[in-house]
């Protein structure tokens, strides 16, 4: 008899408790390294990769960048450069990115200052593109081997239940028509600031900008222009779409507990009243969203005021506001199309 009073309780927690270990990755040797040794490790592994990177390509970046680069004299201007590096990589650990998350967060934060520097500072795209590539995977690279990768971007070997819409996440048609779709929303952004106020702007705050004419290109410059930001419309689309698509609730009781409000602290209580009462998949979207947005404005600003030769934070606010507004309108078409029944 007690064998057989014990049993159901047996068969109601091992199959829940297996879930839960089944939704965890498997953990690599070296990621069972306490998490403040891992955190450090991560950071100082990325600020050697990139400063070895670097130097071992200044002969191909620093005459073009050197043009254009701010001299830092003061001890604190390099300080805070140096602080904004840790920020940049410890904000996507702390958010639990893996080493996709990363490249996409780094490569859309990144993209603001890069493309500026390539359209309006003459910068060769050679030149561009390895200073770009060193920033992103000096990074990335630490996390790949730190972090083991989320389900989502491990689909064939994440169990049954730990990704949802995995026919959506795996259908070629959509992921092309999802990527064109962000990519437009992008290039329209873009081109309607070029075509209204954003020129004049460009003049007066960024006072050694040689060449604005990639601004006034018109319709001619739409090809252009939407070519090159493809890889951001599938940057975005992996960020934003795939997370919180391929989250899955199953087996998750989050939704279903009585919330008591008059118990709460006022911050929790308007929270569960509001955010709260979102789905999960809208939560995640939501703060993605928000997260890449503004590390799309805040590292524009400090990257351009804080580097580039005569560019006031006035201007930086503007050029990475373009941007920001134009990834928080990909978070909403992604949302209308995640509101479709179904998905």
């Amino acid at each position: 008899m007690p064998s057989q009073q014990n049993s159901p309780s047996k068969r109601g927690d091992t199959p829940k408790r297996d879930f839960k270990e089944a939704l965890e990755p498997a953990v690599p040797h070296l990621a069972r390294i306490p998490t403040l040794a891992r955190f450090f490790l991560v950071v100082v592994t990325s600020l050697i990769a990139s400063s070895v990177l670097f130097t071992l390509t200044s002969g191909l970046t620093v005459g073009d960048l050197g043009l254009v680069s701010k001299h830092l004299e003061e001890w604190w201007e390099v300080t805070g450069l140096v602080i904004w590096r840790v920020v940049e990589v410890g904000l996507p650990w702390a958010l639990g990115f893996d080493s996709c998350d990363a490249a996409s967060f780094l490569y859309l934060t990144h993209l603001p200052t890069y493309s500026l520097l390539t359209f309006f500072y003459g910068v060769r795209p050679t030149s561009a593109l390895v200073s770009y590539a060193i920033t992103v995977f000096s990074i990335v690279i630490p996390f790949y081997f730190l972090r083991s990768p989320a389900s989502v971007h491990d689909l064939s070997h994440a169990p049954s239940g730990a990704v949802a819409n995995r026919a959506i996440l795996q259908d070629r048609p959509t992921t092309i028509y999802t990527t064109l779709a962000a990519t437009s929303i992008f290039t329209v952004v873009l081109y309607a600031s070029y075509a209204s106020w954003l020129p004049a702007q460009l003049v007066v705050h960024f006072e050694s900008i040689p060449d604005i004419s990639a601004a006034h290109a018109g319709p001619a410059g739409l090809p252009v222009l939407f070519l090159t930001l493809i890889p951001a419309g599938y940057a975005v689309r992996d960020f934003l779409f795939v997370s919180s698509t391929g989250h899955s609730t199953h087996g998750s009781d989050e939704d279903s507990l009585p919330v008591d409000h008059e118990s709460q602290y006022v911050v929790v209580s308007i929270y569960c009243r509001t955010i709260g009462q979102l789905s999960a998949k809208t939560r995640i979207l939501a703060s993605r969203t928000f997260v890449l947005a503004a590390g799309v404005l805040f590292n524009t600003i400090v990257q351009l005021a804080g580097t580039v030769q005569s560019v006031s934070v006035e201007g930086a606010f503007l050029w990475g506001a373009v941007w920001a507004f134009a990834t928080l309108s990909v978070g909403v078409l992604f949302g209308w199309v995640e509101a479709v029944p179904g998905v």
